[in-house]
Formats: structure tokens, C-alpha cells, sequence
């Protein structure tokens, strides 16, 4: 039996090892698995991008490949309806790229047009599979064209639809829909697609060329132009922020159960191998040294350890399957039975030598110092005696803090530190988890607006932005127009220009203070930390004008930017800084984004409708605010410190449990001499209930305010990391909970031990003591 509750527990601490190991490789093995991560991606939304200056890219020294690929305008799905459009790849290399990983099917063959591949998310949503047909359409007509900025129509630009077989299914993991047609349809229409090109890019040493390749680009455009960094247009750090929470909170749960299970394993094993002890005097009188005694009591531990062993290597196997957890879980490859042999190896060994050890340590111990007949009061069991109890309660606050010695020691001690741990565990988690749920609080990642109407090219029009500002159901509104590179520092950096237009819509500011003034300028934190500055430094921003970094703070979303990217100063400043004519002159480099917060009591509906149809009459796009992509995925962390709180719990209970059997086992003794001095059953089953109530007070004492500290603690790292707008988390309802829980589990805990010892007769346990 001990075998297996140590090969158990081992085994299950091996399974959250081996899942966090598989945690920290799922991202960079589904990576490789779809060709080399690009380094690179010049964004230059620009019809003047065009094919002599696209080969000039692709010339330069650190450059490794180029991938084109074509934003189309006028492009839509019109089967299944709903279905987005996507990208169109020139190449071949270009369409490997945007189907990453094939789990069904095949890949796009470059010289058919008319094929594509789709992930799981849209076989889901839409019941398409392999072999079904998703169709699309260009309509060009005068009006479509005139809205577009000059050059985005080609000469040859006409209407066409196409059908396109479905011939590959990739792995989702993510919320969104992807798709992808073969670059065969570039090859049929790509003199006819209404639409601009960009391009990604490896570099020949990686993102270490990335500055250099931005200068070069920029003085190929003659201008300049957003190029980003691979790693911030797959969002890899806030995926490496998630995995590693949830990798550590895997080690965490290993850790915990190794500290559980071993101490209660341990206590057990050490009892089974010092029970031999009985029979040492009769040893010894048949000549038995130290040595042999040692080796007599140590030796049944062998058929332990091959138990626990061969157990702990099949838990760990069996319990594969379900790691890892959360966001790492949609990227692991190749979820199923696996047999980690680097750590089931390792558990073993140590395993074998934990528990040999152990035994041999108890036994030299109790060989050498023998057992002690004497016993001491502890200090508290004296306070309690003094306290002016009644006998019952007395007698279970002794128990509950009096570790006794010899064959009367009770594991006091470990019960009361897993009492603590088992709580402050469990409310830690909660802690933590609340953070998560708060998290889902648009504000918390800097989306204070309702609504938003935006022109994807160039400004909104004045008397649009007059109307949007006056619209009755706006309360608020604020314009955003970004620009796509403005010089800081001589780097091309993504920057908005905000003005309110109506009421006040104040951003999040995680440091310092909103920009007011024609020389200040603010950061979103990846911003400021590719920048190395801080609030208090100077910028030179544009072709000289040096502002002062007043706030690190929130942004909007773009096209190509996340919440926590982009620069930030007056719509002064800004047209100050590139020039008071540079939207009109290049409307390609510039986004136009009306934030709008409703009125309260407003008819939502009703303005939601009237903003549509002016998206939809002048080439607009507008929707409701949603959260950025990486919040939602931060939200599939919840699962996590659940299971952490219920294993803690589970942790404390059994912690708790163990002392209340080993008291009434091996307390036996005095509780039947109380039994014959008068003390009744009920007497002893409220002895019992109270000694159990005492480590749950204990635990929930301290338990409680170093849990919320942690928990607090834990969730500030995560968000300031992420980064998000911390809120301490409060877990009122873990809080106010766990109180009563505590003490009825406790309750619970003790009903059976307290029963046990209603049940011990006096007579017969003092004749064989």
C-alpha cells in the first residue's frame, strides 16, 4: 500500500513536470513545423511599393527571402456567407506561409487557382471540409474605384469570381477563422486584383538585422515605413507570457504535490519501518549489532520500492494525455499518450533512493536513540490547559498542538503547516483567478470606448467626424488617426494623434499622465521598451523637434499594431511633427479611427444602425469594441489556478485527516485512560471535532492574508508583464467562503476519526498497552 500511494504521488508529480516540459517546446515545435519563423514585415500599404522597389528589398545583404502577398480591397467571400477575406500569396514560399501546419489534406498546389485550405475554426463554424468550395468575387465599379486612394485600382482591374476547392485543413489555434487561396490565383488575376502589396521577410541572422533592414527599407521607399518585427506581428511574446504561467503553474502543482504527498508518504513510512523496532531487544539478545538491526528494518522496504517505482512510471504514462493545459494545449502537435523518459527516468531513481533513504534514516534513528519514555508539555498545550476550558475542549486543544513523543508522537506540526499551505493555496489561486476574470474588464487593456468608425486609408471625412461627434447617442468621442512611421529617433514608429471631439474619453496611463501639450509625447510599454525610454526622457520626433516622454499608457488596435504598441501625442503635435499636409499627400500611410463611448439611456441599437450606414455609404468600417486577441486567450488561463485551489484543498484535507487518525491510533492509550476516569463518547467525539477545528483555524488564520498577498502578487507580474492595467483582485466570494468551507470539511474530516474514538474500549486497549 505505501508503494503505491508513493508511486501515485510521484507519478502525478512526474506528469505535471513532463507537461510543463512539453508546455515550454508546444509553441517553438509548431513553429518549425510550419518553415522558419519570419523575422520581418514591411507594411507598406502603398501603392508606390511596387515591384522594382519590392526587388531592391529583396536585394539587400541581410536579406534571405521575400515574401509578397497582396492586400485585396474589393475582394469578398460570397459563400459560405460571413467567411472574411484573406491575404493572396504571389508565391509559392508566400502561401507555405499562410498554411502553417496541414493536419488533414494537403497544401495548396501553386499551379491550380482555384484551390485553398482552411483551419478547424472555419470546418466548425461553417461545415465546410475537404472538397467543399468557398466562392469569391471582385465587382469593380466607378464609384468603388473613386473611393480608393490613386493607384490602388491597376489598368487592368475588372470584375471576376472564382470557385475554390478546399484541399487542406490546418491546425486553429487561435479564436479567428484563416484561410488562404493558392498563389495560383495570383498568377490568374493578379494584374486585375484591386488592392496593395506588402511583404514579409527573413533575415539572414534574424530579428538581430532588424534595425539595419528598417533603415534600408526606409531609404529604398524614400520615406518612412511601418516595418515590424516578426515576433510582435504573431504576438510570440504574450505567448511566451501565457506559456510561461502556465508552465510554472505546472511546476507549481508538481512542487505541491511532492510537498503533500511526500510528507504524508514519508511520516507513514517511517512508521512502518520503526514499527519493526518492536522486537529490537529480542534482536539484540540474539547478538544483532546496529548494523544488522538497521539492515533487518530497512529490508521490507525493498517490495516498497519496486511497488512505487513501476506505479509512479504508469501514472505518469497514464496521466500524459491530459498536458499540457490552456493556450499551450491548441499548440502541442501531438496531444496523446506520451512517455517522458528523461523525467520518468529521473522520478524513478529518485524514487528509489527517496524511499531506501528515508528507511534507512529511521531506522539508524530509532536503532541508535532508542525511544523516549518521558514526554514535555508543549507551551501551547499549557496555554490551553490554562485557558479554563471544559475537559473536552481542553483535552482536543491539546491534541491538536502537543506533537507528543515516541509511539504517542502525532504529526501536529505537518498538519498545521499544511493547514496553512492547503489554504493559502486555495486562496492564492482564487486571487489569482480573479485577476484573470477581471482582466476580461475592457478597461483593464486600455478599450474605453463602446463603438468605433474607422477609414482603413486616409482621414474620415470633416462633416462624417462632425456628425459622428453630434450623433444623440454619443456621449463621448475621440479621434485617433494613426500614422503608420513616424521618425522617432530616426525609427520609423507607429504614432497616434488624439483629439477629443466631444465630452471627455481619458485613455489608460499605466505611468506618468496623458500627453496635453506640443512638445510631450506618450508610449504604449512594447513601444517605450523598444525604444529604451522611460517617462522623463527626451525624443527627437519628425525631422528634429524634440518632445519630452510624459506617460506610458494603452492604445487602440489597428491594422497592424496591438493595444500595447504605438506612440501617442496631440493631433497638433503629430501633424506638426510629419508635416500639416502629409495626410493628404499620402493618405496610405494613415488610419483613421473615431472612438465613440454611448450616452447613457441611449437608443444603442438605433445609433449602431445609423453608423453602419455611414460606414457603408462612404467605404468605412465600424463595429462594437472587442478585446485584443491576447486578452481573450488570457482568459483560457482560468482552468489552471482552479485546479491548483482544488488540489491545495485537497492537499490541507489530507494533511488534516492524517493527523486525526494517527491521534486516534496512537493516542489510544489516553484517550482510554480519560475514558476510565469518566470522560463519556460524546466527550471524545467533541475532542476530536475540536482538535480539527483548531488546525482549520490555524490554517485559515494565516492561510488567509498570505494567500490574498500572494495571489495579489502573482497577478502583478502576470499583468505588468502582459502588460494590462493592475487591479489588486479582491475574490470576494473565495473569501467569504472560504470560512464556512473550511470549518466544515474540518467537521467532516473529523466525523470519522471522532467516531473511531467513541468506539475504543478501555479495558481491552489498557490490558494490551
Amino acid at each position: 500500500m505505501l508503494g503505491l500511494l508513493a508511486g501515485a504521488t510521484a507519478g502525478l508529480a512526474a506528469a505535471g513536470v513532463a507537461g510543463a516540459r512539453r508546455t515550454d517546446v508546444a509553441l517553438p515545435r509548431y513553429l518549425s513545423a510550419g518553415g522558419d519563423v519570419i523575422d520581418a514585415g514591411v507594411l507598406a500599404n502603398d501603392p508606390a511599393f511596387d515591384s522594382q522597389q519590392r526587388a531592391a528589398v529583396a536585394a539587400l545583404p541581410e536579406v534571405r527571402r521575400t515574401y509578397p502577398f497582396s492586400v485585396a480591397f474589393l475582394m469578398e467571400v460570397t459563400k459560405p456567407r460571413g467567411l472574411d477575406g484573406t491575404l493572396v500569396p504571389h508565391t509559392p514560399d508566400t502561401a507555405h506561409l499562410s498554411e502553417p501546419v496541414v493536419i488533414d489534406g494537403r497544401h495548396t498546389n501553386p499551379a491550380n487557382p482555384n484551390e485553398a485550405v482552411i483551419d478547424e475554426n472555419i470546418v466548425r463554424r461553417y461545415g465546410l471540409g475537404i472538397g467543399s468550395t468557398i466562392e469569391i468575387r471582385q465587382v469593380v465599379t466607378s464609384d468603388a474605384a473613386g473611393q480608393l486612394p490613386a493607384g490602388v485600382v491597376p489598368p487592368g482591374a475588372r470584375s471576376f469570381r472564382a470557385r475554390l476547392r478546399v484541399v487542406g485543413i490546418t491546425k486553429s489555434v487561435g479564436s479567428g477563422e484563416s484561410w488562404s487561396p493558392s498563389s495560383g490565383l495570383w498568377s490568374e488575376y493578379g494584374t486585375q486584383i484591386v488592392g496593395i502589396t506588402n511583404m514579409f521577410v527573413h533575415l539572414r541572422h534574424g530579428e538581430a538585422q532588424f534595425a539595419r533592414f528598417q533603415r534600408d527599407v526606409q531609404r529604398i521607399v524614400g520615406h518612412p515605413v511601418a516595418v515590424a518585427r516578426g515576433s510582435d506581428l504573431l504576438g510570440l511574446s504574450k505567448l511566451d507570457n501565457l506559456m510561461s504561467v502556465e508552465r510554472d503553474g505546472l511546476l507549481l502543482f508538481a512542487f505541491a504535490v511532492v510537498l503533500g504527498g511526500g510528507v504524508l508518504v514519508g511520516q507513514a513510512l517511517v512508521r512502518a519501518v520503526t514499527a519493526s523496532a518492536a522486537d529490537l531487544d529480542t534482536w539484540r539478545a540474539l547478538g544483532a549489532d546496529r548494523r544488522l538491526a538497521v539492515r533487518g528494518m530497512v529490508l521490507p522496504t525493498l517490495l516498497t520500492t519496486a511497488t512505487a517505482t513501476v506505479s509512479a512510471a504508469a501514472v505518469a504514462i497514464a496521466l500524459s494525455p491530459r498536458f499540457p493545459i490552456g493556450v499551450a494545449r491548441r499548440y502541442d502537435l501531438d496531444l496523446g499518450i506520451h512517455a517522458d523518459s528523461l523525467v520518468i527516468g529521473t522520478t524513478v531513481v529518485l524514487l528509489a533512493l527517496t524511499i531506501v533513504a528515508v528507511a534507512t534514516a529511521g531506522a539508524w534513528w530509532r536503532v541508535t536513540r532508542g525511544e523516549p519514555e518521558r514526554t514535555v508539555t508543549s507551551t501551547a498545550a499549557r496555554w490551553a490547559a490554562s485557558a479554563g476550558l471544559s475537559p473536552s475542549l481542553l483535552i482536543g486543544s491539546r491534541l491538536a498542538v502537543d506533537p507528543g513523543r515516541g509511539r504517542r508522537a502525532v504529526p501536529v506540526r505537518s498538519a498545521l503547516i499544511g493547514a496553512v499551505a492547503g489554504v493559502l493555496g486555495v486562496v492564492a489561486c482564487f486571487a489569482f483567478r480573479a485577476g484573470i476574470d477581471d482582466a476580461a474588464n475592457p478597461k483593464r487593456s486600455g478599450v474605453v470606448w463602446d463603438y468605433f468608425v474607422a477609414a482603413g486609408v486616409g482621414p474620415v471625412a470633416p462633416s462624417d467626424r462632425s456628425a459622428i461627434a453630434h450623433d444623440p447617442g454619443v456621449g463621448a468621442a475621440v479621434r485617433a488617426l494613426w500614422a503608420r512611421a513616424v521618425p522617432i529617433e530616426g525609427v520609423p514608429t507607429p504614432t497616434f494623434g488624439i483629439q477629443t471631439l466631444r465630452g471627455t474619453m481619458p485613455l489608460v496611463v499605466l505611468s506618468g499622465r496623458a500627453p496635453r501639450g506640443p512638445s510631450e509625447i506618450a508610449f504604449a510599454p512594447t513601444t517605450a521598451a523598444d525604444h529604451h525610454v522611460h517617462v522623463g526622457d527626451d525624443v527627437r520626433v519628425g525631422s528634429g523637434r524634440q518632445m519630452r516622454v510624459v506617460g506610458i499608457a494603452l492604445l487602440p488596435t489597428t491594422s497592424h499594431t496591438e493595444y500595447d504598441q504605438s506612440a501617442w501625442m496631440t493631433l497638433p503635435a503629430l501633424r506638426a511633427a510629419i508635416g500639416a499636409h502629409a495626410v493628404e499627400q499620402r493618405p496610405d500611410d494613415f488610419e483613421d479611427y473615431e472612438l465613440i463611448r454611448w450616452r447613457q439611456g441611449a437608443d444603442v441599437p438605433a445609433a449602431e444602425r445609423r453608423f453602419s450606414r455611414l460606414a457603408a455609404a462612404n467605404n468605412y468600417y465600424a463595429a462594437r469594441s472587442t478585446l485584443p486577441t491576447a486578452v481573450v486567450d488570457l482568459g483560457h488561463l482560468a482552468t489552471m489556478p482552479l485546479v491548483l485551489a482544488i488540489f491545495f484543498g485537497l492537499l490541507a484535507c489530507a494533511t488534516v485527516a492524517h493527523a486525526l487518525v494517527t491521534t486516534v491510533r496512537r493516542r489510544r492509550y489516553d484517550l482510554a485512560v480519560l475514558r476510565a476516569v469518566g470522560f463519556t463518547r460524546r466527550q471524545a467525539r467533541i475532542a476530536i471535532s475540536w482538535q480539527a477545528t483548531l488546525l482549520a483555524a490555524f490554517g485559515l488564520l494565516l492561510g488567509v492574508p498570505l494567500g490574498l498577498i500572494v495571489g495579489r502578487l502573482l497577478w502583478r507580474w502576470v499583468a505588468e508583464d502582459f502588460p494590462l492595467a493592475y487591479v489588486p483582485p479582491v475574490a470576494l466570494v473565495a473569501l467569504l467562503l472560504v470560512l464556512p468551507v473550511a470549518l466544515a470539511l474540518a467537521q467532516a474530516i473529523a466525523a470519522g476519526p471522532g467516531h473511531a474514538a467513541t468506539r475504543i474500549r478501555p479495558a481491552e486497549t489498557l490490558r494490551s498497552e
